[in-house]
């Protein structure tokens, strides 16, 4: 496979569209950003696999996109879906709605059933975006749908991006990011509130580590 700056031109099973956003990301965030990421052969090669990463810009999707080998879903607030043109293209590459003001149970209900056809599922545990440096409390439901799916966790720490634009303003900072190995959630045998807040808490506890080591 073909790479530039560890980044595969073209991954298993996507789309046209989405390779051709590929050629777009990596010179862009490659290139013009010197986005370096690390530890990407953790990923699993097949299956369901879940990444977890903190969303601190609008570019994180795009730049989890560039880094794998293999092509993402991932939920997105429901209002990017309001107009037909733009809900086509988000959709097109891996994107489906969630109503973050609600328990959307239609959209984890898609992610469990995404995972169990052995996609590849993107999450951002804190259930929105967070422009600074820290990782904020992960949501029990990311723990509910790792449990129940029983899909490896892979996490993704990216730094960088929160300083892209800042009050409107264009910066080039460098863009750094490393990914985990598998966190084990294996000795959560039970299914309940108090099991999925537990799961969450160790992805927190592992994506911080992760920081740490960038």
């Amino acid at each position: 496979m073909i790479r530039v700056w560890r980044y595969p031109l073209v991954g298993h099973g996507e789309t046209r569209l989405y390779t051709f956003v590929r050629w777009l990301a990596i010179p862009f965030f490659g290139g013009l950003y010197r986005c370096r990421v690390r530890g990407a052969e953790n990923l699993p090669q097949s299956g369901p696999v879940m990444v977890i990463m903190t969303h601190k810009a609008f570019w994180d999707p795009v730049i989890a996109g560039m880094v794998f080998d293999r092509p993402l879903r991932f939920m997105a607030k429901k209002e990017l879906f309001v107009r037909s043109a733009a809900a086509k293209l988000i959709t097109s590459l891996g994107a489906f709605p969630i109503d973050r003001g609600a328990g959307d149970r239609a959209a984890l209900t898609g992610a469990l059933d995404m995972l169990k056809r052995g996609e590849m599922l993107l999450m951002f545990p804190e259930g929105h975006r967070q422009r600074y440096h820290g990782v904020g409390d992960f949501l029990p439901g990311v723990g509910m749908i790792a449990l129940r799916s029983g899909a490896p966790v892979i996490p993704l720490a990216l730094d960088g991006t929160q300083d892209m634009l800042r009050d409107g303003k264009l910066g080039l900072p460098v863009l750094r990011g490393l990914v985990g190995p598998p966190i084990d959630l294996s000795d959560i045998t039970t299914r309940n509130s108090k099991a999925y807040q537990e799961a969450a808490r160790r992805m927190h506890d592992a994506m911080v580590e992760l920081y740490a080591r960038l």
